[in-house]
């Protein structure tokens, strides 16, 4: 099997987290990793220390560069390397040990494609998270591809997705010359990686997911199936913050670059709607006491 491609970890706190990631990639086989420390605040020195057969190359924030500003940075530092490839991660997943394995199967018969992979959940394993996503203008939007389903309904090899995931994104590094970086500008914590990858196929750039390459994600509060429904306040709050994955300026933002053209509007009234009715079928599906955080 070819070497596996340098992983980028954006890390902010949550060090526990972060020591059971690097441990899975030593296991799967990795040996290059650009630690993205966020403000200094998740000990990425002493945690290059503990992992002596990995190449940690920790770089270290002075103030906040979230998620996309994170992989920005790391991205720029395996360029400077001349690494051929990188592979977007995040602190809150684990793999198996056929993870790069699994991977390399998709990326050497796809040469220059971003790869994702199958996310489960890692407090249900045969459940999906994700899988990648893909975009309905006159519909519900974006959507995201085997969510909930078990893991036997997974095709069984590689599959066309409109976008991908941040967490486990094999990206050639050729790529970044064609189509520049992920817009850590505009979009610094959510959406970064659904611009990157509909950049990428709007640039003719084969965007794929390989469903045996898994990840395990210790979701966070925004899933309802693993945290519990969020209160009417709560949910409304999300759609205000521009850092969120529900956030209505970031939505905009993306159609008005890639939504129909003219009709743009129109098409994200239509979001707005399946958002607002989406609250009330979580409701309805995670019944009980709204959460307020």
């Amino acid at each position: 099997m070819a070497a596996a491609p340098t992983v980028l970890i954006p890390a902010y706190r949550r060090v526990p987290s972060t020591r059971r990631a690097l441990a899975s990639l030593l296991e799967a086989g990795a040996r290059k990793v650009i630690l993205i420390d966020d403000e200094g605040e998740s000990g990425g020195a002493a945690l290059a220390e503990e992992f002596p057969a990995l190449e940690i190359d920790v770089l270290t924030t002075r103030k906040p560069a979230y998620w996309t500003g994170s992989i920005v940075l790391g991205i720029e530092r395996a360029r400077a390397n001349g690494d051929a490839a990188v592979l977007f991660f995040n602190q809150d997943v684990t793999v198996p040990a056929d993870y790069f394995e699994r991977l390399h199967e998709v990326t050497a018969a796809n040469p220059g494609a971003l790869v994702g992979s199958a996310v489960v959940y890692a407090s249900e394993p045969a459940r999906v998270w994700s899988a990648g996503g893909r975009v309905e203008w006159w519909g519900r939007g974006i959507t995201v591809s085997h969510h909930g389903k078990a893991v036997g309904e997974l095709p069984e090899g590689p599959f066309p997705v409109d976008w991908l995931f941040g967490m486990g994104t094999f990206v050639p590094t050729e790529v970044f010359a064609r189509i520049g970086l992920p817009d850590a500008a505009r979009f610094p914590m959510s959406w970064g990686d659904t611009d990157f990858s509909l950049r990428a196929r709007a640039a003719g750039i084969p965007v794929l997911v390989a469903p045996r390459a898994r990840l395990s994600h210790d979701v966070g509060a925004y899933d309802a199936r693993a945290a519990g429904p969020p209160t009417a306040g709560l949910y409304v709050s999300w759609l205000r913050d521009d850092r969120h994955n529900l956030s209505l300026s970031a939505h905009a933002e993306i159609w008005r670059r890639f939504g129909p053209r003219g009709l743009w509007p129109l098409s994200l009234a239509l979001r707005v709607a399946f958002l607002l009715a989406n609250y009330v079928r979580i409701r309805l599906l995670f019944p009980g006491e709204g959460r307020e955080a």
